[in-house]
């Protein structure tokens, strides 16, 4: 790839390069001695046992495969009288020895920032990500810890054995407040992701959003916001680009202390030259919409989201999806707790000349676990996977079961 797009390679790992020491440069940060800094940590390690009746999500060939995998994590958090940081260094280690291409070490690392002040709020948010791709193209059910609002539905679901995807992922977020009914404010999307090796079906790309809006606090506890932004993607091993823009409005309301809503609209008109599979120059109308719910109590945590957004894709251009996803989380008695999960899409490309990968894809999952101590924990859980591409006769399903045995340090008390 490196010696097609020589410019665009040396490019893409100074972008990656910068990227990594920016949030390196963010992690270390906070342990710089702040006044009235509250630091706390909270390690979380396990070793898991599974069994894997489709690893793969393979049409063909199905074969239980049994998996140890070996997790590692520390939760950071610093908090003073204007922040909140959190940080999350993970890495995994998954054995197969029925399958040992899906062999791998893996490591994320995400984070998030909250910053305000009387008049203005900031947000900081994203993730780092080296992955196998069995793990990276399909969408989890459940969603990440701390960033609960990274993009889905963005993989192509589909697996080479022993390949890996490296991404990263930023979201800064502004709002500055006139008086306490109008407000303005900015927010920016930024991706860079990368597969080894690259093929066909896998496209390393880049992806930059940018929007401007006006925030109306129409009541104490309802704002609208009106804004509008501009997007760019590069397909960067097929040479493939859009640039877009249109306008976007968010509803959010708190209905109680418990409960609240965020209603988004949003209008894309982009322009697409595609290189491969064939040239192809178009401009595209879209729009997408979404409802999203989350309830809070002491017992329970439910999230919901569902509709329809424009994102990027490493089958090489921009993706329609259509998402229902929810997690519930429960504590049954004190030492009990249950999670039951789900995440459904509908993936449609912008033009007809990558509509190939179109595909219906889900996972359902349902864990329960238990507090052996005050640290120590046991939970056991069965996951179930569906994916079927629009062109192919055959769908694949695979059934997972698996228990897992951990170490949970104390969370932080507010």
């Amino acid at each position: 790839m490196s010696s097609l797009f020589p410019e665009r390679s040396a490019m893409r790992d100074r972008i990656l390069t910068s990227g990594r020491g920016l949030l390196w440069a963010m992690a270390a940060l906070p342990v710089v001695p702040a006044l009235a800094a509250e630091v706390f940590y909270q390690p979380i390690v396990s070793l898991q046992a599974e069994a894997d009746s489709n690893l793969d999500l393979d049409p063909g060939v199905k074969q239980w495969v049994e998996g140890y995998i070996a997790d590692a994590a520390t939760l950071i958090g610093i908090a003073t009288a204007n922040t909140d940081t959190v940080i999350k260094p993970r890495i995994i280690y998954r054995y197969y020895p029925q399958a040992s291409a899906d062999d791998r070490l893996e490591a994320h690392l995400d984070f998030n920032t909250d910053y305000r002040s009387q008049r203005s709020s900031a947000t900081l948010s994203g993730s780092i990500q080296h992955l196998d791709e069995f793990n990276a193209e399909q969408t989890s059910a459940t969603y990440n810890d701390v960033n609960p609002g990274l993009p889905v539905g963005t993989d192509t679901g589909k697996i080479t054995n022993g390949a890996t995807r490296d991404s990263a992922y930023l979201a800064p977020k502004y709002l500055y407040n006139i008086t306490p009914v109008i407000g303005v404010g900015a927010t920016g999307q930024f991706q860079v992701v990368t597969y080894s090796p690259s093929d066909q079906n896998h496209n390393n790309y880049d992806y930059y959003q940018a929007r401007a809006y006006m925030r109306w606090a129409f009541t104490q506890s309802s704002d609208a916001q009106l804004g509008g932004f501009g997007s760019k993607f590069d397909s960067t091993h097929l040479g493939n680009s859009s640039t877009g823009g249109g306008a976007t409005l968010d509803l959010n309301t708190s209905w109680t202390p418990l409960l609240s809503t965020k209603v988004s609209l949003l209008y894309q008109h982009t322009s697409i030259s595609d290189v491969t599979p064939a040239p192809l120059n178009i401009s595209v109308n879209a729009w997408g919409a979404t409802v999203g719910t989350i309830y809070k109590t002491q017992l329970d945590q439910f999230r919901l989201d569902v509709g329809r957004t424009i994102s990027p894709s490493g089958s090489g251009g921009l993706y329609n999806v259509d998402r229902v996803q929810f997690q519930d989380d429960r504590n049954l008695t004190t030492r009990l707790s249950i999670t039951g999960a789900l995440v459904g899409l509908k993936t449609h490309a912008l033009t007809a000349n990558i509509a190939g990968d179109d595909r219906k894809y889900a996972q359902a999952i349902v864990e329960m676990r238990w507090m052996m101590t005050r640290y120590w924990f046991v939970q056991g859980g069965y996951q179930y996977a569906f994916q079927k591409y629009q062109y192919d006769v055959d769908s694949a399903a695979d059934n997972r079961v698996y228990v897992q045995f951990g170490y949970q340090g104390l969370a932080r008390e507010r």
